[in-house]
């Protein structure tokens, strides 16, 4: 099978599998009272279910676009694993910084940390341009704060928490990059 035809039905099948998930919202979203009465594997699952037809529809295409923009460069295992890293470093941020915040779902927050992380990486290591991705994520998380300051809803109504885990999603994207950068530098490795 092709590169192609691989990240193709790769795709289909990741977005297949989080419609799926879809039924099971009660089960999987972030959920604060279920996470601290011990459903802790809420922590991650409730990146992976929306609340609705028109968040599941936004993420997915978003989810498209970025990994044939961005993660065809990286292996799925480091995606897999890093995924797996800023979702738990979003939740657990949710659940200390967001002591009123009760539930929350949605991939975008963490479609955030992995383009920062990666964009920093790749540019790094081999194209320049993957500076741009890093500057408009920035740019859009910033713009978003920027209009919700001033009382702007976003498309999906007023959901503030979605910019607020845009912003973290960015920031330990960023920071994770940068240690690891700094690390492997020191190292005498390349990211």
């Amino acid at each position: 099978m092709g590169a192609a035809k691989a990240n193709v039905l790769g795709t289909t099948v990741f977005i297949s599998c989080l419609w799926v998930l879809q039924h099971y919202l009660g089960m999987l979203e972030f959920d604060r009272q279920q996470i601290l009465s011990g459903e802790v594997w809420r922590i991650w699952t409730g990146h992976l279910v929306h609340t609705n037809n028109a968040h599941f529809l936004l993420n997915s295409v978003a989810a498209i676009i970025l990994y044939f923009a961005f993660f065809t460069k990286i292996k799925l295992s480091e995606l897999l694993l890093f995924g797996f890293v800023f979702a738990s470093l979003i939740s657990v941020t949710l659940l200390c910084l967001y002591p009123y915040l009760d539930w929350y779902n949605g991939l975008s927050g963490l479609l955030h940390a992995l383009v920062a992380y990666f964009s920093m990486l790749l540019a790094k290591n081999e194209d320049k341009m993957f500076w741009a991705g890093l500057a408009i994520v920035w740019a859009k998380v910033l713009f978003e704060a920027t209009r919700a300051s001033l009382g702007y809803k976003n498309m999906l109504g007023d959901m503030t928490v979605i910019i607020d885990a845009h912003f973290i999603g960015v920031f330990f994207g960023t920071i994770i990059a940068f240690i690891c950068m700094m690390d492997w530098r020191e190292k005498g490795e390349n990211c």
